[in-house]
């Protein structure tokens, strides 16, 4: 029975720390939309209301008082539909991976995972608690990449080196059968 209680006590842990993880993820990508608050400098802003007006008249409801003189740098779009394809077929790949490789350790004798980190007979909870933290990582330097440097197709190695990886795993996995 200890034995039991022990292995749920874990199970529930890997899955608050994945929900964790997951919250994180999106939170940073979330923070990382919004963008920075811009520094006020002083010289850049100028009170509209510090001149007195030409005629005396009522301001007018919804009136700036700070004026911003300096203009802000367009940036580049992270995610288009290419970005979400390849994020798309990534994710499919983690899944089919993790799904073929926790059905041939259970129902294969000599499938044995490759992985050292994940043990020679791991759950199927522990394949996906090791795997959705990555591909949470792949997805944020493919996207700093992307934003980084916008004319260039780096963004899409990350994604696609892993697609590779997840396919090539799933590939042995059914080649085991």
């Amino acid at each position: 029975m200890y034995e039991l209680t022990k292995a749920c006590g874990r199970e529930k842990m890997m899955k608050g720390v994945l929900a964790t993880l997951l919250l994180c993820c999106a939170v940073y990508s979330t923070a990382q939309s919004i963008g920075p608050a811009s520094p006020m400098k002083f010289e850049s802003f100028e009170l509209a209301a510090a001149t007195p007006p030409s005629s005396v008249e009522p301001l007018a409801p919804r009136t700036n008082f700070w004026v911003e003189n300096t203009s802000r740098p367009a940036t580049a779009r992270s995610s288009n539909r290419t970005f979400m394809l390849l994020a798309t077929v990534s994710a499919a790949a983690m899944v089919a991976d993790v799904e073929l490789t926790a059905n041939c350790v259970k129902t294969v004798s000599n499938c044995r995972e490759a992985n050292p980190f994940m043990g020679s007979n791991p759950s199927r909870a522990r394949l996906y608690g090791v795997n959705v933290p990555i591909y949470a990582g792949e997805m944020m330097l493919s996207r700093m990449f992307r934003r980084k440097y916008p004319e260039r197709k780096l963004w899409m190695f990350p994604l696609l080196s892993f697609t590779g990886a997840h396919v090539a795993g799933a590939a042995s996995n059914v080649s085991l059968r």
